[in-house]
């Protein structure tokens, strides 16, 4: 567990911005022949999906892939988990309000990005951002701060993709 929780602080250090961001897998496939994707969404909080998925989106598009969830060469999984720093907290959810108790959390909150070929499974790239949060639970996350902090996460981990050349 703590050589994890090195890891994602490892993470965090990479950027002056508030979100870390590491590359997992990178780059055995056929990038050339890579022009469409798919996006599929596991466990995201529904307060963060419209805008990172956007986000998202968006960082995707600047490589040159075009987003078609039917029909797609690529399927990217957007994924959220988290790791309470105190072990004492591991059962409480940050995202649930919780009016009788007054405990500050401390946690690592992840996206993992994983793109796979739509034939064959095989993931060809593997990326994740991440942030340590200190929180009431259920405390309000403002999403004016927080979008150009996820556009910016999405550019810096997006960048060891090969764009395509247009």
């Amino acid at each position: 567990m703590s050589i994890l929780l090195l890891g994602f602080l490892a993470g965090c250090a990479q950027t002056g911005h508030q979100i870390g961001y590491s590359v997992n897998v990178c780059c055995p496939g056929d990038y050339a022949s890579y022009e469409s994707y798919g996006l599929q969404t596991q466990d995201i909080p529904g307060f963060l999906s419209e805008y990172v998925v956007a986000e998202l989106d968006a960082a995707l598009q600047e490589k040159g892939l075009v987003r078609n969830d039917r029909l797609n060469d690529v399927v990217v999984t957007l994924s959220y988990r988290h790791v309470n720093l105190n072990p004492d907290q591991q059962d409480i959810d940050p995202f649930e309000r919780r009016i009788e108790e007054d405990v500050m959390l401390r946690y690592v909150a992840t996206l993992l990005i994983d793109i796979a070929e739509s034939d064959s499974g095989n993931i060809v790239w593997s990326g994740q951002i991440n942030r340590i949060h200190t929180v009431l639970p259920g405390e309000y996350m403002h999403e004016d701060n927080a979008r150009p902090e996820f556009r910016e996460a999405f550019h810096q981990v997006l960048s060891s993709y090969p764009a395509l050349n247009q």
